[in-house]
């Protein structure tokens, strides 16, 4: 399948996790990959997940022929149902990923950074995006057979349009893959008033 045929995505505006695009991910892989998980309302991703189940059962055409008529397992979805406590949220986790470099077979490294832009279509540059942002994701949907894994699409990052940003240590729970708890332990509220008084000085130890 040429590149050029690649089917093309742009989802709604959902919640970043475990988000990478400032600087690449080399835990697993030196040449490093930039990625993030997208959780969105399932209703609003639901022309998305039909994309990606068309263009799965490509790829499972495309593996029996290569397996010359053998059957073909389906690999693992690059999408996800969100549950807690058991109990679906109504949301779906999109991942996506893109190599940091692409080497080409002259051995040359060509860096692939992801395109960022604001809500307006601006280019973002020197810009932190943290987990918990808000955006959208362009990206394409990419075929793939092998014995081993079967037959599947990745959903390879293209750009992220960010309309609401969260930077540094603010990431809100979400963006840590935290969701409500029912029945959970709630922090009591600040006393602002006590917090505003100037208490006297006592004796310590440090």
């Amino acid at each position: 399948m040429s590149k050029m045929n690649y089917a093309k995505i742009v989802t709604p505006v959902g919640v970043s996790q475990f988000c990478w695009l400032n600087v690449p991910d080399t835990k697993f892989d030196e040449t490093g990959h930039y990625k993030t998980n997208l959780i969105v309302n399932a209703k609003e991703g639901l022309s998305i997940t039909k994309s990606i189940n068309d263009e799965v059962k490509k790829a499972i055409a495309l593996g029996a022929e290569k397996s010359k008529g053998k059957e073909v397992k389906q690999a693992n979805l690059p999408f996800e149902e969100e549950y807690v406590e058991g109990k679906p949220t109504g949301n779906i986790i999109f991942k996506f990923k893109t190599k940091a470099k692409i080497i080409t077979k002259d051995g040359k490294v060509i860096p692939n950074k992801v395109a960022i832009f604001d809500s307006q279509g601006k280019p973002m540059t020197d810009i932190n995006i943290w987990s918990g942002s808000e955006m959208k994701v362009s990206a394409e949907l990419i075929p793939y057979f092998t014995a081993m894994a079967g037959a599947g699409v990745s959903l390879r990052l293209r750009a992220v349009q960010i309309t609401k940003l969260v930077e540094g240590g603010n990431a809100n729970s979400a963006g840590h893959g935290f969701d409500k708890v029912d029945d959970g332990y709630v922090a009591p509220a600040a006393d602002k008033t006590f917090e505003n008084e100037v208490q006297p000085q006592t004796n310590t130890d440090f």
